[in-house]
């Protein structure tokens, strides 16, 4: 067959419309009439496009329904993956933090520990030494109290065992006034055996009070 006797009697009304299809699916008349005309290579491209049409046909639904289906799974199987980690994220940063805020409790706590029981020791050794100055003191207070005590009683002793002595020199004071006395009021006459003397320290009592005075010196 002839091209010359295939007529073409609405394409020159549709320009646009051949233009299109011939852009988007490459058929346009020179393709057909190549085939009319028994060209071997249009029909096998034609017969290639048929196959390959009714091929779309059959399976692009499954196809088009599988690929929705796997486009679906895969958006829905990453916002899942970005909701978990997100999720993961926070609780991740929470737990840090919590074990930060325990760490630095933990620290706190054996610092404070740390703390008090370096206060405890000082206090126990300010304590003791308190202690062992106040024992001190007492000792010394009851040592100076005991020498005091000891000294106000020797000095006690010492002035009752002086009193005989003390009388005596009073007493010898006192005769020899009485004997002057006597003697300008009796001249030749006088007997000094009428005045009488008092002996304090030549009493035996006094001897021996002496001599125990002496064991205490």
């Amino acid at each position: 067959m002839k091209a010359k006797y295939v007529k073409d009697h609405v394409s020159t009304y549709g320009k646009q419309i051949t233009k299109a299809t011939f852009q988007k699916f490459g058929i346009n008349n020179a393709l057909i009439v190549r085939a009319i005309s028994g060209d071997e290579k249009a029909l096998t491209q034609i017969g290639d496009m048929g196959k390959t049409g009714e091929r779309l046909l059959m399976a692009m639904p499954t196809i088009r329904e599988n690929l929705k289906a796997y486009i679906d799974g895969t958006k829905e199987y990453n916002t899942a993956l970005a909701d978990i980690y997100k999720t993961g994220s926070k609780g991740s940063l929470a737990i840090d933090k919590a074990a930060g805020d325990m760490t630095l409790e933990n620290t706190r706590f054996n610092n404070l520990m740390e703390e008090y029981k370096t206060k405890l020791f000082s206090d126990l050794e300010k304590e003791h030494q308190r202690h062992d100055d106040a024992l001190d003191v007492i000792e010394l207070q009851a040592w100076v109290d005991a020498q005091m005590a000891t000294v106000e009683a020797q000095a006690s002793l010492e002035g009752i065992s002086n009193k005989p002595f003390i009388a005596q020199m009073k007493a010898d004071r006192d005769y020899e006034d009485k004997k002057i006395q006597h003697l300008l009021e009796n001249g030749s006459d006088s007997d000094l055996s009428l005045i009488p003397r008092k002996h304090y320290s030549t009493n035996p009592i006094v001897k021996l009070w002496n001599q125990v005075r002496e064991v205490f010196s």
